[in-house]
């Protein structure tokens, strides 16, 4: 009975051991580094400090964030379809759009048409001023370049229906 009971305990070691030898290797299961034992919670990782710089601020003694609004109106619609509304930020940074109601020759239809503009400056020093005018007929911007390389930006050739400037 004893050497029933010992060969059945040999067969199942014996399976034990052929089963571990049959894993498949991954040089990278007992390894801190790459199951994120070294790396968990540290402060360092969980920065987001990739993208936050990635487009530079428009002046650099102010960060956009910090930029205040140095003057901004605005004239609400009351139902007639008229707005408009203008802001200026102290890094550089201007807007302004107006929207009007045209009427299509259909008493019930009307089409929206926007007209504005908006400009910023660059963190090589150019301003980028775009004029556009949207209606029925789609958007049009007209894109200035000024500065000290606005030869070079406006020497680019456009995207398709936009007109470039240089002044």
């Amino acid at each position: 009975m004893s050497l029933k009971l010992f060969s059945c305990l040999f067969v199942l070691a014996l399976a034990a051991i052929a089963c571990e030898g049959q894993t498949q290797y991954n040089p990278y299961l007992r390894n801190p580094y790459y199951r994120d034992l070294y790396y968990r919670n540290r402060d360092l990782y969980n920065l987001r400090r990739f993208y936050d710089g990635f487009y530079k601020k428009y002046n650099p003694y102010i960060a956009a964030a910090q930029a205040r609004i140095v003057e901004q109106t605005n004239h609400v619609n009351y139902g007639a379809g008229n707005y408009a509304y203008s802001y200026e930020t102290e890094n550089g940074i201007h807007g302004e759009e107006k929207g009007v109601p045209v009427s299509t020759g259909n008493r019930e239809e009307q089409e929206e048409q926007v007209e504005g503009a908006y400009s910023f400056i660059t963190p090589e020093g150019l301003r980028v001023g775009v004029k556009y005018l949207a209606d029925a007929n789609g958007f049009r911007p007209v894109i200035t370049y000024d500065g000290v390389n606005s030869a070079f930006y406006a020497g680019q050739p456009a995207p398709a229906n936009v007109v470039i400037t240089k002044h």
